[in-house]
């Protein structure tokens, strides 16, 4: 793309625009803001020391430079930023404006590292004006990411210190590969942030490989901006000049040291670990993985030579491998349309004591995917109002739609309904519906009530919002109108993650075990960026949406590696038409930062012929609470296959699947919603639950019956139950007819 940076005259800005230009983007142009009458200004957005120096660094690049004064001020401190009169974020819209309506660029580069103030403004910025962030820096590990700026040839000095440990009159002046020792030591001993993060230095570039010609200092006079026994401020002002490389040949070439977006594909998550948990193990990277299956592969067909086969690739490896592994008869295989239950609208919405509302089965009626859609939003909306509520509360937002190639028209839709900043989570998914309907919703939604005592805040309940739009190595971007958490209190809901590969946002290249264990890596850096305590084995209840036919092996590898990295997650596992991108799997998850809390239990038992087994997590106090549980004709729901050892015995499956009674099946929600009420009752009388039924299109009782029976098992518990009935493909297993979820949020 053709990009525009953003440049400060610092190492970060410097070392972004060498990552763009890595990815394969083109630097057209460089853009500042610059102070007025002084050389510092205490600005929370943009440095303005080196400010003197701007116009040679646009000459040793050879590009044009665009510059505008700062003349406001940080009006707007929020978390989230709205266009506001006088504040500094509108001299960079200014800017951005001029610069996109005379070179008609298409992105910005930015070297934002841990700022969500700096970040969520520049994004801010770049939707209003249609622009892509690329912030390549984003959460790197700053330990790392230094050593890699020197390793790269980015030639900076310490220009400014603010900070315990630096000396204005010691360390200004220095290069960073002379004060990388101190300032790792000084890490240690006060935790300063090695790349200045935290406001502690900033630094001047004076070469690195993307410059045509270098900057070399004529004179520096220091200047003491405050005096203090523990850390004194103080800063350069530089006079410089240009002269030419003599070993510049005309070619711009970036050294090895600078990592591309394939660079970032292995599943250590050390190059971001300050915000990962260092007691968690690493697991195998990507590369390793694709080995173990060619290697798998060559044991079993030791008369095909995967490196030599052209025909062959990573995906191939990986569906043979899954191909093997089951055998029989497929659960979609010989089924008749005309056995397919009527989808029949069965919404509504329940509230508790503590904000939060459950809202289940919104289903859009119409044949027309757009339609359907607004049918869909404006039922939502009703539920929300009847409440007083307003789609700025909704939280989370699960769609189940009938075909992703209708995806461009249910999203134009949604999008002007939810065109707010800092929009809910989603999920989207294919299911099996009829022609007549397009889509089912459910969705959480929160509503801060007013304190009960006189002074007390609710700021614990705040809603907190990651909506990052930024290219980066970190994790996917959300450009589009979801978020990728949200937390309300210590619950943290998250956005569907599928294996994008983030610095390219192209999906990875592999079968269902290399998409499981990347789009696992995004979920746990999401979760660990919502909250400082938060990790993945934070997740009290997730769903792992596999893709049908090529997903075979998915919801077994699912189980498999979310079992590795947790202590007792549940996962929901549900084979699905398709998925955004074409994805193999897709993970969806609820997480609570105080995880260390909650207790798990793995129960069972036998309703009728059926075979019923459920997992729970509650914490300790009861306010959070979740289940999943399966309903199964086989005599084990708990393992993976899902394959039929013949015809005869689908067929036995389907038959006794679809004439569930109505008393079997209420018995086995009273069961399941019984566990995941806990005896709340005595904290609350009427509680509200949100409860999910999966189940498998052509082997199961009638949607109107899972209904109904669910709206009587809630009244024999006291409780109200919104329910979802989703059809899908198939669940986790063969004989697993039903997979029932729920979830309670009293806290």
């Amino acid at each position: 793309m053709r990009t525009v940076a953003l440049i400060s005259g610092g190492k970060d800005s410097c070392y972004n625009m060498m990552q763009c230009v890595g990815a394969g983007h083109s630097i057209v142009a460089l853009a500042n803001l610059q102070p007025v009458l002084k050389d510092e200004l205490d600005s929370y957005m943009y440095q303005t020391v080196g400010h003197q120096g701007i116009e040679l660094y646009a000459e040793a690049m050879g590009l044009p430079l665009y510059r505008e004064a700062i003349s406001g001020v940080a009006v707007n401190q929020g978390r989230n930023y709205k266009p506001t009169v006088n504040d500094e974020v509108e001299d960079l819209y200014r800017l951005l404006l001029r610069i996109k309506n005379e070179l008609d660029v298409e992105a910005v580069s930015c070297g934002a590292i841990l700022s969500d103030y700096q970040r969520v403004r520049v994004e801010n910025v770049c939707q209003r004006l249609g622009l892509i962030s690329l912030a390549y820096l984003w959460r790197r590990n700053q330990k790392e990411l230094l050593q890699e700026m020197i390793s790269s040839g980015v030639e900076a000095i310490i220009i400014k210190v603010a900070a315990l440990g630096l000396d204005p009159r010691v360390h200004l002046g220095k290069t960073l590969k002379e004060i990388q020792p101190h300032l790792l030591v000084m890490q240690e001993k006060y935790g300063l942030n090695v790349c200045g993060e935290g406001g502690e230095y900033e630094t001047f570039t004076l070469d690195c490989p993307l410059f045509k010609k270098r900057l070399v200092i004529d004179e520096k006079e220091l200047i003491i901006h405050t005096e203090d026994s523990v850390a004194s401020v103080g800063y350069l002002n530089l006079k410089l000049h240009v002269e030419p490389k003599p070993d510049f040949n005309g070619e711009i070439i970036l050294p090895p040291a600078v990592k591309n977006a394939f660079d970032f594909k292995d599943l250590s998550d050390s190059v971001f670990s300050d915000i990962s948990d260092i007691e968690e193990s690493e697991l195998e990277s990507i590369e390793k993985l694709k080995i173990e299956e060619e290697k798998k592969q060559k044991e079993l067909n030791p008369l095909i030579s995967y490196e030599g086969n052209a025909n062959i690739g990573a995906d191939d490896v990986d569906n043979s491998n899954e191909d093997v592994t089951d055998d029989g008869y497929y659960y979609d295989e010989g089924h008749n349309e005309n056995d397919r239950f009527p989808v029949i609208d069965h919404s509504s919405i329940y509230g508790n004591g503590q904000g939060w509302f459950y809202i289940g089965g919104i289903v859009g009626e119409a044949s027309d995917t757009a339609k359907a859609t607004e049918d869909a939003i404006n039922k939502l909306i009703n539920l929300l109002q009847s409440k007083e509520l307003q789609l700025e509360d909704v939280c989370s937002v699960n769609i189940y739609m009938r075909d992703m190639g209708q995806y461009a028209d249910l999203n134009a839709v949604y999008v002007k309904a939810f065109s707010f900043a800092n929009p809910p989570t989603r999920v989207c998914v294919q299911c099996p519906l009829p022609n007549e309907i397009g889509l089912i919703i459910d969705a959480v939604a929160h509503k801060c009530l007013p304190s009960s005592m006189e002074g007390e805040s609710n700021n614990s309940k705040e809603r907190v919002t990651m909506h990052v739009q930024g290219i980066s190595h970190w994790a996917p971007a959300n450009i589009g109108p979801y978020s990728q958490a949200v937390k309300i209190g210590e619950v943290v809901g998250t956005c569907g993650q599928i294996a994008l590969v983030p610095g390219t946002m192209r999906l990875v290249e592999g079968g269902a075990r290399v998409q499981c264990a990347l789009a696992l890596r995004h979920l746990t850096r999401v979760i660990k960026a919502a909250h400082p305590r938060a990790h993945i084995r934070s997740v009290v209840q997730s769903v792992c949406y596999v893709v049908s036919g090529g997903g075979r092996g998915g919801a077994r590898e699912a189980r498999r590696q979310l079992e590795r990295r947790t202590a007792g997650a549940m996962v929901q596992c549900a084979v699905v038409g398709a998925l955004p991108r074409n994805a193999r799997l897709e993970w969806h998850a609820w997480a609570h930062t105080d995880n260390n809390r909650f207790d798990y239990e793995e129960t069972g038992c036998n309703v009728g012929e059926y075979k019923v087994a459920i997992t729970r997590r509650w914490n300790y106090e009861n306010t959070v609470a979740a289940i999943v549980c399966y309903v199964a004709t086989g005599s084990s729901p708990s393992t993976c296959q899902l394959w039929f050892p013949d015809e005869a015995t689908c067929r036995s499956h389907r038959e006794l699947a679809s004439s569930m009674s109505r008393e079997d099946l209420e018995a086995v929600l009273e069961y399941a919603l019984k566990k995941l009420l806990n005896e709340c009752q005595q904290r609350e009388s009427d509680p509200a639950l949100s409860v999910r039924i999966f189940y498998q299109v052509w082997s199961a009782p009638p949607p109107s019956v899972m209904v109904s029976a669910t709206y009587a098992a809630g009244k024999a518990m006291g409780a109200r139950v919104a329910v979802t009935c989703v059809p899908v493909l198939a669940l986790h297993n063969a004989f697993s007819f039903l997979s029932i979820s729920g979830l309670r949020f009293d806290e």
